[in-house]
């Protein structure tokens, strides 16, 4: 009798402990508002990812004697702090390529998280990431 009560009491005590460290840990993919990213004087989202791209992006040493075109797809989770997290690759074009623009996008600064019936939330986000290296190539 006495271990039955003891294993209610412990019970108890972790439900009291473990009840005030609920974390909402659901997932948006629409909510009201997306979140935003602002980046140097940039006015919407896509300029603000097309700029902070330009000025941060370093196309790996390995690659720069070859041509690439196509897009890099890459979707991540907007925490309600505003940081990124499990960003991961969906849709690549070469392994070093799709590494040094999922290291581009690990390193943004941190984005406006979206909302939800006023609240702030998680947010999936999936973004192409448009590639077109021509070196060596002339246009005609």
């Amino acid at each position: 009798m006495k271990k039955i009560g003891l294993i209610f009491l412990i019970a108890g005590l972790i439900s009291t402990i473990c009840y005030g460290q609920q974390i909402d840990t659901m997932i948006y993919i629409c909510p009201n508002i997306q979140p935003t990213f602002k980046y140097d004087t940039c006015s919407n989202l896509k300029s603000s990812l097309k700029k902070y791209f330009m000025d941060t992006y370093k196309m790996p040493a390995i690659l720069r004697d070859n041509g690439y075109a196509g897009k890099v797809v890459v979707e991540f989770i907007v925490e309600r702090d505003s940081a990124i997290s499990n960003v991961k690759l969906i849709r690549g074009i070469d392994d070093p390529l799709d590494k040094s623009v999922l290291e581009t996008i690990k390193s943004m600064p941190k984005w406006s998280p979206g909302i939800n019936n006023g609240k702030t939330v998680r947010t999936k986000l999936s973004i192409p990431v448009s590639i077109l290296w021509l070196h060596g190539k002339v246009e005609q």
